[in-house]
C-alpha cells in the first residue's frame, strides 16, 4: 500500500499524562502522520460531538480517531489510513488487546458483531467472536478508528448528531454499510487501557447516561430499520422514556437515504444477529403510533440537560443490572471486562463487590 496522510483526532477529558503519553507513542512508532488534534470535551458534548469536532478541523480526508490512553504497533497507523486511502467508503479499525497495563498482551479482539436486540438496547455492539484474524466485520471496535472525512459528511456527520460518551462505533459503522460502504478490522493492532475504579477521573452523571439513550434512540431514527416500532417499544421498556428528536435527524436520515445503496433487510440477513433467547421483552404491536405517548410507560427521574446548546434530553428511569450481593439494580456498575461471548465483570457502584452479568440477560 501507498503511503498515505492522515490526521489523528483525540477526543479526551481529564486523561491526566496519559493524552501526552498517546501523542509521544503515536509521533515515535507512525510515519505519516500529518498532524494530531486533541479535541477537549469541556462542555460535556460526549465523544461523537467531540470527535466531530475534531474531525472538521483536519486538513487531510484520512481522519482516524483513537481514545487518548492507547498504544500502536509501528505502523498501525499509517496501513489504516493507506488501507482507506485505496477506497474511501472503507471504515476501518485495528484489532485491539485492552488491559489495564495497555500491553500488546493477552486475547485481542476483532472489531465487533451486531445484535438486533443485545439485551440492553437495539442494534447493540458486541466484541466479535470471529478469531480468525482480519476482513470485514459488522461494526468497529477497539477505541481507534479511521475513515475519508469526504464519506463522513456524504452520510450526513453522524457524530455531530450524538449526545453523551457512547454508542458512537454503531453510528458511524451502520450508515457507512447502508450507504454503499465497508466496515473492516485490520491484523495490525492497538493497546487499549482499561480503566477501573479510581483510574477513572471522573463519574458518570445522570444527564450523562440520559444523553447515551438519547444517542441509541436517535440511531433508530437515522437508520430507521425495518422494525423500527418493535424496536422503540423494546427500548421504551427497557430503560427509558419516549424521546422527542431533533429536525436534524430527520434530515440526516434524508440525506443518507439519497446515498443508500442496501436495504435494511439485506443490511440485516447479513449482519445483524438475530437468534438470541427469549428472555428479551415481548415485541410491540406492529400498530404502534409514531407519536410517543404524553405519559411514561415507567416511573422516571428528572433529568437535567448535559449542556444547554442540547435541548431537552429524554428522562430515564433505574434500568441496569441487579448486583446479586447488595441487590442494587442500577446502569452504574463500573464494567471492569467484557469477554467474546458478550459477558460482562461488574463492580457494584455502591457496595463494590464484583460480579459478572451474563449476555444475554
Amino acid at each position: 500500500m501507498k503511503e498515505t496522510e492522515y490526521t489523528v483526532v483525540i477526543p479526551h477529558r481529564a486523561e491526566g499524562d496519559e493524552l501526552k503519553e498517546t501523542i509521544d507513542n503515536i509521533a515515535g512508532t507512525q510515519e505519516n502522520c500529518a498532524a494530531i488534534i486533541a479535541e477537549e470535551d469541556r462542555a460535556g458534548r460526549g465523544t461523537g460531538p467531540t470527535r466531530h469536532a475534531g474531525t472538521v478541523k483536519a486538513k487531510t480526508d484520512i481522519v482516524i480517531t483513537t481514545d487518548a490512553h492507547m498504544r500502536f504497533q509501528p505502523g498501525a497507523l499509517d496501513n489504516l489510513a493507506a488501507f482507506i486511502g485505496e477506497d474511501p467508503t472503507r471504515i476501518g479499525c485495528l484489532s485491539c488487546r485492552t488491559n489495564p497495563e495497555c500491553a500488546f498482551a493477552g486475547a485481542s479482539y476483532w472489531g465487533a458483531d451486531l445484535y438486533e436486540w443485545g439485551g440492553e438496547y437495539a442494534l447493540e455492539p458486541k466484541w466479535s467472536k470471529n478469531r480468525l484474524g482480519p476482513g470485514e466485520v459488522a461494526c468497529v471496535m477497539g477505541a481507534c478508528y479511521g475513515f475519508s472525512r469526504t464519506f463522513y459528511e456524504a452520510l450526513g456527520s453522524p457524530w455531530s448528531l450524538a449526545r453523551g460518551w457512547g454508542c458512537d462505533e454503531t453510528l458511524l459503522s451502520i450508515p457507512a454499510r447502508l450507504a454503499g460502504g465497508s466496515v473492516h478490522v485490520l491484523a495490525d493492532e492497538c493497546a487499549h487501557r482499561l480503566k477501573t475504579g479510581a483510574d477513572v477521573g471522573y463519574r458518570q452523571s445522570d444527564a450523562e447516561i440520559s444523553a447515551i439513550w438519547y444517542t441509541r434512540y436517535l440511531l433508530l431514527e437515522y437508520v430507521r430499520p425495518d422494525n423500527l416500532p418493535e424496536l422503540r417499544g423494546r427500548m421504551r421498556r427497557s430503560a427509558s422514556s419516549p424521546a422527542r428528536f431533533p429536525k436534524a435527524v430527520r434530515e440526516a436520515a434524508e440525506q443518507l437515504d439519497k446515498v443508500r445503496k442496501l436495504s435494511w433487510a439485506e443490511f440485516a440477513a447479513e449482519w445483524l444477529i438475530r437468534d438470541v433467547p427469549a428472555a428479551v421483552p415481548p415485541a410491540a404491536p406492529a400498530c404502534e403510533p409514531e407519536t410517543p405517548p404524553a405519559v411514561p410507560l415507567h416511573p422516571v427521574h428528572p433529568v437535567h440537560p448535559v449542556h444547554p446548546a442540547f435541548g431537552p434530553l429524554p428522562s430515564v428511569p433505574d434500568p441496569g443490572v441487579r448486583c446479586p450481593h447488595c441487590g442494587r439494580i442500577s446502569d452504574r456498575h463500573r464494567i471492569t471486562n467484557t469477554w467474546p461471548n458478550g459477558n460482562r465483570r461488574r463492580l457494584c457502584d455502591r457496595c463494590g463487590r464484583p460480579f459478572v452479568s451474563r449476555f444475554p440477560a
